[in-house]
């Protein structure tokens, strides 16, 4: 179980790291535009909102990320309703 551990501290290492890079690589860029989208579930219910200029773009990857996301878990509910039916 130690492994477990030194594994989930070492992917918040490589989350912070990831994040510190990007932060300092964009400060000489103070003045680019950007933009911004995210999705939110209320139950199975997707919420979408976008913001700046790319926001269309960004609203659509993200829809379409919500919908894999959605669909890959209906693929695992069903295969594991199949193994239990099974046993």
């Amino acid at each position: 179980m130690k492994s477990f551990g030194k594994l989930i501290l070492a992917g918040f290492i490589l989350i912070i790291t990831g994040f510190v890079t990007l932060l300092l690589a964009s400060l000489p860029f103070a003045e680019a535009k950007g933009g911004g989208a995210f999705v939110i579930f209320i139950g199975p219910f997707p919420l979408a909102f976008g913001f700046g200029e790319y926001s269309p773009i960004l609203l659509l990857v993200s829809v379409i990320i919500a919908a894999v996301m959605i669909m890959i878990i209906l693929m695992i509910s069903k295969s594991s309703l199949k193994k239990a039916d099974a046993s």
